[in-house]
């Protein structure tokens, strides 16, 4: 009711909306936040935007993040280690959250029965039986999806676009408080010791924008900049960065959009929209976001045999790629001109001491099984103190991990391997 509340209130005016906001709902996020802050949750999600979206609010509250991008891969990631929750997008390649989540219960009812039912575990379970919490996390947001999660095992149901306040609450209503293991280093944030209500209001400073490389416009079209800085905790480049990426990512989506319903694949169709429709909600691309919510309702549950009404299917498909269209052009305008475009002098690799290379190499070779991004980021700030040499692949460490690109990170480790070995 809250939510419906303040959602009424923001579309009569976002100052009226803030004021209203009961005080006390906000300090007790906070106060259970700090309980569970270094616990280690595993997110699901397959989408690059989404996933550096949730790990940015997740890494900034204090959360060890670890990233799966398929239901198969989460399964496994569950089997080989210990996660305090598990947040699971429904939607996904490979295999869904629903199902990924039924493996799962499968195998703990194994372990449970093969350890002859010693009862309840640590963690608290919606269904009754015993297991790591797991919270669909989808932009799934009907009532008949949220019983579809927790018939399918899990345990409670958060949406997109994230609200963080939201998402910190039902964490801190899952992950019994305990002694979590707290971060070496404190999560890598751009803003911290404020509320997300102080960093939306906060000024952009202009100055330290352009000193800094990630300066955005006072005014976006097509996008609630404020809205999209609060979700992020203020952390303007990461937010600037990803815009640019949904410009390149998705420029084509209407044609495909377009190209599926032509064939009258609704499934692939459907498949495309819900993804857009995650993107659009998390980068606060509010009338992308309306437009993919109207068109989602017309192709959701329609077939060959019962296609969506010819006129109101293209009049949802103008609007969506209308929009897009905007959207998209907007975010490329934040892309640098070429000519300002610096490239960094690519010196020679220096050669490092092989105890330094071996450590570095198995310590990078397991974050990146685990995907774990926040582990990654940790040894690229361990680089400095390791040693002189290694100092110079830090920033390198750093741009892997933020793109998440674990095949480069493994490929990094393979040449710290033979640089021990010889």
């Amino acid at each position: 009711p809250s939510m419906l509340f303040d959602t009424i209130m923001q579309a009569f005016g976002r100052e009226g909306a803030q004021k209203m906001r009961p005080a006390g709902r906000r300090q007790k996020t906070t106060e259970e936040l700090q309980k569970i802050r270094g616990a280690h949750v595993l997110l699901v999600e397959d989408n690059e935007i989404n996933q550096q979206v949730a790990r940015e609010i997740l890494a900034g509250a204090g959360f060890k993040v670890s990233v799966a991008g398929n239901g198969r891969e989460a399964v496994n990631a569950v089997r080989e280690n210990d996660y305090d929750a598990v947040l699971m997008d429904v939607q996904m390649p490979v295999m869904d959250g629903y199902e990924a989540t039924k493996e799962i219960r499968k195998w703990e009812n194994g372990i449970r029965k093969a350890e002859g039912g010693k009862g309840k575990s640590e963690f608290g379970s919606g269904n009754g039986e015993v297991g790591i919490p797991i919270i669909a996390m989808t932009a799934h947001a009907m009532t008949g999806d949220h019983e579809k999660s927790l018939a399918a095992g899990m345990d409670d149901h958060v949406t997109k676009p994230i609200d963080p306040d939201h998402l910190f609450a039902t964490l801190g209503k899952w992950i019994q408080p305990r002694e979590v293991t707290r971060p070496a280093v404190e999560p890598e944030t751009e803003v911290s010791g404020r509320s997300t209500a102080e960093i939306a209001q906060a000024p952009i400073d202009r100055a330290a924008a352009r000193e800094t490389g990630f300066q955005l416009p006072g005014v976006l079209p097509g996008f609630d900049l404020s809205e999209g800085l609060q979700r992020l905790q203020g952390n303007r480049k990461l937010y600037r960065k990803l815009l640019i990426n949904f410009a390149d990512g998705y420029a084509d989506s209407g044609v495909q959009i377009r190209q599926a319903l032509d064939a009258a694949d609704f499934g692939q169709a459907h498949s495309l929209v819900h993804s857009l429709k995650g993107v659009a909600g998390n980068l606060a691309a509010d009338r992308l976001q309306t437009a993919t919510v109207a068109l989602e309702k017309l192709v959701k549950h329609a077939d060959k045999n019962e296609p969506p009404p010819p006129e109101a299917l293209k009049s949802g498909l103008d609007a969506l790629e209308r929009t897009l269209n905007q959207a998209v052009e907007a975010a490329r305008t934040l892309k640098p001109p070429q000519a300002e475009v610096v490239q960094a002098k690519a010196g020679p690799a220096p050669t490092l001491p092989p105890e330094v290379a071996q450590r570095a190499a198995r310590r990078l070779r397991e974050a990146a099984g685990m995907g774990d991004v926040t582990e990654i980021i940790a040894i690229a700030g361990d680089a400095y103190s390791d040693s002189g040499e290694f100092a110079f692949y830090a920033e390198k460490i750093r741009q892997l991990a933020e793109d998440f690109d674990f095949d480069g990170i493994v490929r990094l480790a393979d040449k710290f391997e033979k640089q021990a070995s010889t």
